[in-house]
């Protein structure tokens, strides 16, 4: 029978509620105890997961269960910075490349080249160190030139003992790879011609030492043609600095060679556009050897 005392009464209740309050703290214990598993699937190794699952065995406060968590939101933070560095990090596509471009190969290289036409007067020697050429009307000879190359001026001795008229380099080739344009007359004998001959290339090889030491050290080939009822030739000198070298007479009797050169390796690599520079090459008619 039950008591009907007040002091029996506040006595059971006090034991009710504090029964309740020990299973429902045991009951959360038992819901935030992790598991072994869990910790496994955060991705430690296996030694690893049991020692940290060991740590938190009794814990049963909720602030150690907070700490349990902990090493989790770590591990995910740690993994988006990774994936965020990996994303700058990683090479851009071509949708991303410079100047809005894919990467090109060599042979697309060529394909972004611009072509201009170069006139030269063949201007006499006081002339040296200008830049430009003249008109279409005026030019003695013309030769096209590639974009990524630039013009550099001559000087008096290039110009006066050399015969340079007009000198082309590649841009960042540090001037390993040219183009010339020489006009040469004949040594002492104003008026007389030369003749399309061998002659003719040692008269141009005078004017440049090294190609000299090309021609002595390699091997050279030759061929003639005929463009516009002139006949031209073309020597190929095969040595560590390559060369090709087209000669025409112009009707005056004056030797007018365009040259290309550089390191064997470049001369192969760029051989594409040195060969479009040297078929272009052409002379028009002139008045005299001086005008």
């Amino acid at each position: 029978r039950a008591s009907t005392n007040p002091i029996d009464m506040a006595h059971a209740s006090t034991t009710s509620t504090f029964t309740t309050l020990h299973a429902a703290a045991v009951a959360r214990r038992t819901v935030r105890t992790p598991s072994a598993p869990v910790v496994a699937h955060r991705g430690a190794s296996t030694v690893a997961a049991r020692a940290f699952s060991s740590s938190i065995v009794d814990r049963s406060s909720d602030d150690e269960a907070s700490a349990a968590h902990a090493p989790t939101r770590r591990t995910a933070l740690a993994s988006m910075m990774a994936l965020s560095a990996a994303a700058v990090l990683t090479p851009a596509g071509a949708s991303h490349a410079a100047y809005g471009a894919a990467p090109t190969s060599a042979a697309d290289d060529d394909e972004e080249i611009t072509w201009s036409v170069f006139y030269g007067a063949a201007a006499p020697p006081a002339t040296y160190g200008s830049l430009g050429g003249t008109t279409k009307s005026a030019a003695k000879y013309s030769y096209d030139v590639a974009s990524n190359w630039k013009e550099e001026p001559t000087t008096k001795v290039e110009k006066g003992s050399g015969g340079q008229d007009s000198r082309w380099v590649k841009r960042g080739s540090r001037g390993e790879e040219k183009a010339y344009l020489l006009t040469l007359n004949p040594a002492g004998q104003d008026g007389a011609s030369f003749e399309l001959t061998e002659a003719a290339l040692q008269a141009v090889a005078g004017a440049l030492s090294e190609m000299q030491d090309a021609i002595a050290s390699g091997r050279v080939t030759s061929s003639k043609s005929t463009e516009d009822g002139r006949t031209y030739a073309t020597y190929n000198i095969d040595s560590d600095r390559k060369y090709t070298v087209k000669i025409a007479i112009d009707n005056t009797g004056r030797i007018f060679a365009f040259v290309v050169t550089a390191p064997a390796s470049q001369f192969n690599k760029d051989k594409k556009v040195l060969d479009r520079m040297v078929s272009s090459f052409k002379i028009y008619t002139s008045v005299s050897q001086f005008v």
